[in-house]
């Protein structure tokens, strides 16, 4: 002891040591505890076996048995670790790297989980996470739809607002030329409520670079927790873009034969292409633009761009002018206020804010994606803001998984459950006493 000034970092790296120690103690420990249970259970210890891991302490290389028993192998201090096969990196470490990527590049998290934890990782390593994040992603999707649907008390929303939009990454794989992937994001919820912040009610939220993929799993989320009856207005509202338009969702709510639907065209995006399109004539001819789009006067629209069309003097310029013209006039009856139909303007119109968490890491850091990192990345983001991300790792989903594969050897087992108590006989039949010729 002096008086020298303390170096944290010294004295953290102290620690690790220390740790290291302990670890190894109760790994000791738990192989002279779980020696003779194994052996009464018919097993052999057949070796000792080194293993090297990353955990959140430090990396640690520790021995421990492997037992047999009729071909099948165990490792209980791996099990015990709940250590992953064939990776070096323990389920804290894959779950902390999986967090810290949500919010900065490869590089960064690498950074600072060495200056936080003093625990070294490179830029694939996080990669290795991210990979595996997307394994356990599919895993779990498979076992939402293989595991029995489980009875519980359905929300009755009086309205039920959805929404629909694409989110735009640049694709590390260039397809067709285009360097850019779509990824297609959905959002169900029954309305906004006031705490310190205004926040969805039983929101939902799904996210995936297949669109068919998302827009099915939006069904089975609106199926699985809503109970939409003849009494229910179902409101849907999008920027009119392929695969987000009118028919596309009319025909998401006839699945559930609501009471009512109604559509919006997205108040911003309407906005938007006015100004677009009336931006290079005079003031006034978008001042009555909006004024009709108030009012709902189609025809006052429809004056302003025939007016403007009469200015345009180049070929090239009229056809996109038309396009637009046509777009803006054959969806007009949705360009309507929430107002006229009864409803609060809250709640519809979100999803230019509800894609912020996604946009901001990955699309405004300049990152490049592929198919399978884009997906990942989007889904973790989405469970991470959601509170759920650490039971992608941790959850008893995983057990219920596990059970899942293993009754998945014997078809049809885990879903036809029957009672063993009871006896089934099958109906007698009448077997003929003569033996039947079959003429040829």
């Amino acid at each position: 002891m002096d008086l020298t000034v303390l170096n944290e970092r010294d004295f953290y790296s102290y620690l690790q040591e220390e740790n290291k120690k302990t670890f190894l103690k109760m790994i000791d420990k738990f192989e002279n505890y779980i020696a003779p249970i194994m052996r009464s259970k018919g097993y052999k210890r057949i070796n000792q076996a080194e293993r090297t891991v990353l955990f959140s302490f430090g990396e640690i290389t520790f021995s421990r048995s492997r037992w047999k028993k009729d071909g099948e192998t165990k490792i209980p201090v791996d099990e015990k670790l709940g250590l992953v096969s064939h990776t070096r990196f323990s389920k804290e470490v894959l779950y902390q790297l999986t967090k810290l990527a949500n919010y900065m590049p490869y590089r960064k998290v690498a950074e600072v989980m060495e200056l936080l934890n003093q625990v070294y990782v490179t830029k694939d390593s996080v990669l290795s996470a991210i990979q595996k994040a997307g394994e356990l992603l599919k895993e779990k999707e498979d076992y939402r739809i293989l595991s029995p649907e489980v009875e519980q008390e359905k929300i009755k929303p009086e309205v039920l607002y959805i929404e629909g939009d694409g989110v735009w990454v640049k694709s590390s794989q260039e397809q067709e030329g285009n360097r850019s992937k779509e990824l297609s994001h959905f959002i169900v919820h029954t309305g906004c409520q006031e705490n310190n912040r205004r926040t969805l009610k039983d929101k939902l939220e799904v996210i995936s670079i297949n669109y068919k993929e998302a827009k099915d799993k939006i069904l089975d989320l609106i199926h699985n927790h809503f109970d939409i009856t003849s009494e229910t207005v179902i409101v849907t509202n999008s920027d009119g873009g392929s695969g987000y338009t009118p028919k596309a969702f009319k025909e998401l709510a006839v699945a559930f034969s609501p009471k009512k639907h109604i559509h919006f065209w997205d108040a911003f995006h309407v906005n938007q292409l006015i100004k677009r399109i009336f931006n290079p004539f005079p003031p006034e001819l978008k001042t009555l633009a909006f004024e009709g789009v108030k009012k709902q006067d189609k025809e006052t629209v429809s004056l302003a761009l025939d007016t403007a069309e009469a200015l345009i003097d180049t070929a090239e310029k009229l056809e996109p002018f038309q396009r637009l013209k046509r777009q803006i006039l054959r969806n007009f009856d949705y360009t309507h206020r929430p107002e006229h139909q009864g409803l609060s303007s809250q709640g519809i119109g979100v999803m230019e804010s509800q894609h912020r968490k996604i946009t901001y890491r990955m699309k405004n850091k300049g990152m490049y994606w592929s198919d399978k990192g884009a997906d990942t990345i989007s889904q973790t983001i989405l469970l991470d803001h959601e509170g759920k991300l650490r039971d992608l790792f941790f959850g008893e989903w995983r057990e219920d998984y596990e059970i899942i594969q293993e009754r998945s050897l014997y078809p049809g087992s885990y879903f036809l459950r029957v009672d063993s108590h009871k006896i089934y006989e099958l109906p007698k039949v009448n077997l003929p006493q003569k033996t039947v010729q079959i003429e040829e």
